[in-house]
């Protein structure tokens, strides 16, 4: 079920990519444009909650929320294109899963809890080294132009 899901969601999302882009960002264009930005809202809602409801089964709540969050944030952190975004974003998902399963194994615990805590530490370190949103940018572009 996940696989379909999945499969399900890389068709929709990749021959409706252009229209999902405009109606996400520039609604008011979208209906110019004559693109209908309603359905496309609630063809995608379908979609995150289908995904939703399959993954709840196979891995859990908490992974669920981490994983649906956390990647696409700490991509946002990073980039500013939306192409290069998704890429990052699932590169990070990947990459959450796999150090989280070693970690898991490791550690002998909860493999969930250790790819969550792999997510959120990514984040953080996004979150503290960003180059335009990090906290060290800022800091040093505070120190540079006071106020």
């Amino acid at each position: 079920m996940v696989g379909g899901a999945f499969l399900l969601s890389l068709i929709v999302i990749g021959s409706l990519y252009k229209e999902f882009k405009i109606s996400s960002f520039d609604p008011s264009m979208a209906i110019s444009l004559g693109i209908p930005v309603t359905i496309l809202h609630y063809v995608l809602m379908g979609l995150v909650s289908l995904n939703t409801v399959v993954s709840f089964e196979s891995v859990g709540a908490i992974l669920v929320v981490a994983m649906l969050i956390v990647p696409g944030a700490t991509a946002y952190l990073l980039m500013d294109r939306l192409s290069t975004m998704l890429g990052l974003s699932s590169f990070f998902g990947v990459l959450s899963a796999v150090l989280g399963y070693f970690l898991a194994i490791l550690l002998d615990a909860s493999i969930a809890g250790a790819m969550t805590t792999v997510t959120g530490i990514l984040f953080l370190l996004a979150f503290i080294f960003s180059p335009t949103h990090g906290i060290l940018s800022r800091f040093r572009a505070r120190k540079l132009f006071p106020e």
